[in-house]
């Protein structure tokens, strides 16, 4: 019968997906799909160390130069859903590879960047390819594998998702150390051209269209709002608290028109039925507080090791890389585990070991260390695997297929806020932690006594706990409704 049902599925998906992919190009396609993700996340991090560097060759103060972050992410934020509605009418592969193009061009833009104006403007077309292809690689995946392997198939992307996240600044650094800020962008150029040229060899030529349906162009101006007062809300969070008060009273109002918007219009950017889907919505509701917290560590991490370790750049650099390591091995075990056993189940378990390794963040307080950041590090890694792929696989096959490009959208637009959320809150809290300690503001953790810097640490993670046992809540009540549904079935 599971079988049957396997059968029945994958056969449903291969049609939106535009007829039968042999095993060799199905992982083929995972392969450029992960490295994609790869190379579109990392520019969301890369840059940042370079800010100094590109100020100085572009003669803008560092300040301006934020843009070039700034604009890349609300670029993304702001058309994922787009992009998603449009792979859910028309063709996900098809927008796949525009994207893939528009982004190389964008990288080349950039890179070429004799001007601030023209690094803004090669950013900006990097945002729109980042879109297209983010919105649409979840759909794509769980278009061409399936139901069996769709476990691992996303455990392996998930690898290339961290990897981007997690190594951004490092790279930044080491081509920063030998070759010029441009190659930060520059980088991106033959890789792209490799994407391309598999994606031409492997996608399908003549991909069946699904139906067509007129873009929320509406919906799409009301997201362009709301991404430019959440990004201007968080950016100002820590130094003016005023301003970011009241741009967020202006994004709630912005998000009640957004709503009100796609409640009456006939093809909604986003589907609002979706979330009368418990499934959905509280695996989404779980993804964004893993999303927000695991920020936490990113941004805080360093500063530890450095700071209240007093640990040297090369070694600080070595422990950061142990997360990804593991999640080089844990992903794809992750991801055949969500195949064999009940997914639900292993997202609860992922969820509650991210909860341990929050909990062992809280009360680490430098002692024996390095091995405790070790053993956290791993601890935290294997529950991102387990909790990240189950996840993302209970959120795709949520929904129907013509709905994947909108799910898999909304799914990368939470990483995004995530991203946003959780760089303001974690630095906001540790920063007035360690202001209320000291007994005057705050902005920098150079200069600050030991006890002190771990005191904001400690309340940022234990803040971070309550968020995450938050999104332990919203998967229980799965279980509740899955425990519920088999009763059911074996009263019958």
């Amino acid at each position: 019968m599971l079988a049957q049902a396997n059968k029945s599925e994958y056969t449903d998906v291969t049609l939106q997906g535009g007829g039968h992919m042999s095993p060799i190009k199905r992982w083929l396609t995972l392969g450029t799909l992960g490295t994609f993700f790869f190379m579109v996340i990392i520019d969301g991090t890369i840059v940042s160390i370079a800010i100094p560097a590109i100020a100085r060759g572009l003669s803008v103060s560092t300040s301006s130069a934020n843009l070039v972050i700034s604009v890349y992410l609300i670029g993304i934020s702001a058309l994922l859903l787009m992009f998603g509605q449009l792979g859910d009418s028309t063709s996900r592969m098809r927008l796949f590879m525009w994207g893939t193009v528009i982004f190389t061009l964008g990288s080349l833009l950039s890179g070429w960047g004799l001007s601030f104006g023209t690094l803004i403007g090669g950013r900006i077309v990097q945002a729109i390819g980042a879109s297209m292809t983010m919105a649409n690689s979840y759909a794509i995946v769980t278009d061409v594998f399936p139901a069996n392997e769709l476990g691992r198939a996303l455990g392996i992307e998930s690898i290339f998702i961290s990897l981007g996240a997690l190594a951004g600044p490092g790279l930044g650094g080491l081509i920063i150390s030998y070759l010029s800020w441009h190659d930060i962008f520059l980088i991106n150029v033959p890789l792209g051209i490799i994407c391309i040229f598999i994606e031409w060899l492997i996608f399908p030529r003549h991909v069946k269209a699904h139906d067509h349906q007129p873009l929320d162009y509406g919906g799409a101006a009301w997201m362009i709002l709301m991404a430019l007062v959440f990004y201007g809300a968080t950016s100002t969070a820590l130094r003016q608290p005023i301003i970011t008060i009241v741009l967020v009273a202006v994004f709630a109002v912005i998000f009640v028109f957004f709503v009100r918007h796609e409640r009456r219009y006939q093809h909604p950017l986003l589907d609002l039925q979706l979330f009368s889907n418990r499934r959905f919505r509280n695996s989404l509701i779980a993804a964004l507080t893993s999303f927000i917290v695991s920020y936490f560590f990113t941004l805080l991490a360093p500063i530890y090791l450095q700071l209240v370790l007093n640990y040297a750049g090369r070694l600080t650099g070595e422990l950061l890389m142990i997360s990804p390591i593991i999640a080089l091995i844990a992903n794809p075990v992750a991801g055949t585990l969500v195949d064999r056993f009940d997914k639900t189940k292993i997202m609860t378990a992922g969820m509650i070991t991210l909860i341990v390794a929050q909990g062992l963040l809280i009360i680490n307080h430098g002692t024996g260390e390095p091995w405790p950041f070790v053993i956290i590090s791993v601890v935290l890694s294997l529950g991102t695997a387990l909790f990240g792929t189950a996840n993302n696989t209970i959120i795709m096959q949520s929904v129907t297929a013509k709905q994947r490009g909108m799910a898999g959208a909304t799914n990368s637009l939470m990483r995004e806020v995530g991203l946003a959320l959780g760089t303001t809150l974690a630095s906001t809290l540790y920063y007035r932690a360690i202001a209320h300690e000291v007994g005057h503001s705050v902005t920098t953790a150079f200069h600050i006594p030991t006890d002190d810097l771990l005191t904001g640490q400690t309340v940022a993670y234990a803040v971070g706990l309550i968020i995450l046992i938050g999104g332990l809540i919203a998967i229980w009540s799965l279980r509740e409704v899955h425990t519920g549904v088999v009763k059911q079935h074996a009263g019958n």
